[in-house]
């Protein structure tokens, strides 16, 4: 799908999202918060994934980080405004200082080692217990908001960040950061015999897609007000943000969110009427796509178009 096409749409989604706490009940206000989440974590794992292509199975790492960073910084007196941002820059900061020795590692052993970062990640989260709870939970204060006021106000700040992560791929696909994450993904010798550090260039990827993935993290803790570590740090997250990155269009600007969309909208209608087989069904759902839809869904719709006529006369001729 051109890039024109893809702005008209993105549009097209935005209005809708902006327009739908108006009509819409509070079930349905919470699926499409989750959606907005997913759709960063998918961003999130579109940097580093769809333009390096560096496959990180355990991106939620980060997730996590941001949730717990946000969670100590608001027990410690910050307000969630600030708390936040501060998870943001430590999950980035993390991913910076990481980057250097595990992105070393090429292929599969780089998709192995973020998982063991994950796990590892959460036996420090466990052993730290005096600041982060430990395997108890950490309980983040409540806020004086009403209920219905405060998950309006979370919707309306998780789609701000999608839109921002999205507004992020944008302009990276367009930057010369973007040109020479695609060169590496292609050929990480061809790129660097053409000039590009791609040492430098991997580095700045993981460290948006964690700046972007700690963000959802910190605002899923801030709306759960209660965070312990199997759900921060599950594994889940990055599988689910991978099959919708998948499904929605590696490397495309709004491909991601498309499948965030998708993926999370099928899965609860599945589980509303199928919930003793939801797996199965949910499996099922994902093979399909990846045999009949390889490219994803906006591939498929740009293929469904018309072939151009040609002009008369050199039809005649």
């Amino acid at each position: 799908m051109s890039g024109k096409r893809q702005l008209i749409l993105a549009t097209v989604l935005l209005i809708a999202a902006l327009a739908a706490p108006a009509f819409v009940g509070n079930y349905w206000l919470r699926v499409l918060t989750t959606v907005f989440m997913f759709g960063v974590v998918a961003q999130g794992l579109n940097v580093i994934v769809g333009f390096a292509g560096y496959h990180a199975f355990g991106n939620s790492v980060f997730f996590g980080i941001g949730a717990y960073a946000t969670g100590i910084g608001m027990t410690l007196g910050l307000p969630v405004w600030v708390a936040i941002p501060v998870a943001v820059a430590a999950a980035a900061l993390i991913a910076a200082v990481l980057g250097w020795p595990f992105l070393r590692l090429r292929g599969h052993y780089f998709a192995i080692a973020t998982v063991a970062l994950n796990a590892a990640a959460t036996e420090v989260i466990i052993n730290i217990g005096g600041v982060t709870g430990g395997a108890q939970g950490l309980p983040l204060p409540f806020s004086s908001l009403p209920p219905t006021l405060l998950y309006r106000i979370i919707y309306f700040a998780m789609l701000a960040t999608l839109v921002l992560a999205t507004a992020i791929v944008f302009w990276l696909s367009r930057s010369r950061l973007g040109y020479a994450l695609r060169a590496l993904r292609d050929s990480e010798s061809g790129a660097e015999v053409m000039g590009v550090d791609t040492v430098k260039a991997k580095i700045l990827a993981w460290t948006i897609s964690a700046a972007m993935t700690g963000s959802a993290g910190g605002l899923w803790a801030y709306w759960l007000t209660f965070i312990e570590v199997g759900t921060a740090f599950d594994i889940s997250i990055s599988v689910r943000g991978y099959i919708m990155m998948l499904l929605g269009g590696m490397g495309t600007v709004i491909g991601p969110v498309i499948g965030a969309a998708l993926f999370q909208l099928v899965g609860d209608a599945i589980w509303s009427h199928f919930s003793g087989i939801h797996n199965l069904l949910l499996g099922a759902l994902v093979m399909a796509v990846v045999l009949l839809v390889p490219q994803g869904v906006l591939d498929s719709l740009s293929r469904l178009r018309p072939p151009a006529r040609r002009p008369r006369r050199a039809a005649e001729a």
